[in-house]
């Protein structure tokens, strides 16, 4: 039964990768250095930053079902532990399905246009799914903000100069490069990664096949408003 816990957490472990885009790597070394029961009752203490990062990505596309609480109340791995490790693992499980609703209803709310991360889309969508789940990891998000501000990177709107203080702290983030260029060994560096952008300059940055760079979407808009205030002039002139 312990092989078979093992295996178990080294199944979420990939199926969080495909299926969130978020891949622990830390988490499959000591599964693997350690086996799944002692890395389990590691777990059930207090979270590390680090695992907390791995929590964080799995509750923002809402799937606490892929957690290591989830896979031990399972029946038949049960009587690897304790009463009271069990009721501590019940005990998360339920916080975490009502922190992933609370998250999923907050997204509803600022991304109504965006799909939604954990579900099956057609092979096209599935590329979407994945960047969106790592630009709304709560604390790559966090990072992201820290170091850029809030203001979108590309036309310099604030949301909270526009709306006052009913657009304070909001703002999309966006993947530098998608995820589909890369490989299950891809780390996510917050900073040199991801961009503050507001929810026009995002869908056009991806509104062609190809993703538009930063520095691309500038020059065209700069060049569109060039382009209008030539046209504004010639009136004048024209009378």
């Amino acid at each position: 039964m312990k092989d078979e816990l093992t295996a178990a957490l080294i199944d979420s472990y990939r199926r969080a990768g495909e299926e969130v885009g978020y891949w622990g790597h830390r988490f499959l070394q000591a599964v693997r250095r350690n086996g799944g029961v002692a890395t389990v009752k590691r777990m059930l203490s207090p979270r590390t930053a680090g695992q907390r990062a791995g929590l964080d990505a799995l509750l923002e596309a809402g799937r606490p079902d892929l957690t290591v609480e989830a896979i031990i109340l399972q029946t038949k791995f049960q009587s690897l532990f304790t009463s009271e490790e069990l009721k501590i693992a019940a005990e998360r499980l339920g916080e975490y399905g009502k922190e992933a609703s609370k998250r999923l209803k907050t997204r509803e709310i600022l991304y109504p246009d965006e799909l939604e991360p954990g579900k099956k889309y057609i092979e096209g969508a599935k590329k979407q799914v994945r960047v969106n789940a790592f630009e709304r990891n709560a604390h790559a998000r966090s990072v992201c903000m820290k170091h850029y501000g809030f203001k979108c990177i590309v036309c310099g709107i604030s949301f909270e100069e526009q709306y006052g203080e009913f657009g304070k702290g909001f703002i999309h983030v966006h993947h530098l490069k998608p995820l589909s260029l890369t490989n299950a060994e891809y780390q996510l560096d917050p900073v040199n990664d991801l961009r503050p952008v507001c929810p026009n300059c995002h869908a056009m940055l991806h509104r062609s096949n190809t993703v538009l760079s930063i520095e691309e979407l500038t020059e065209r808009m700069n060049k569109a408003m060039t382009n209008k205030a030539d046209s504004a002039d010639d009136k004048i002139r024209r009378g």
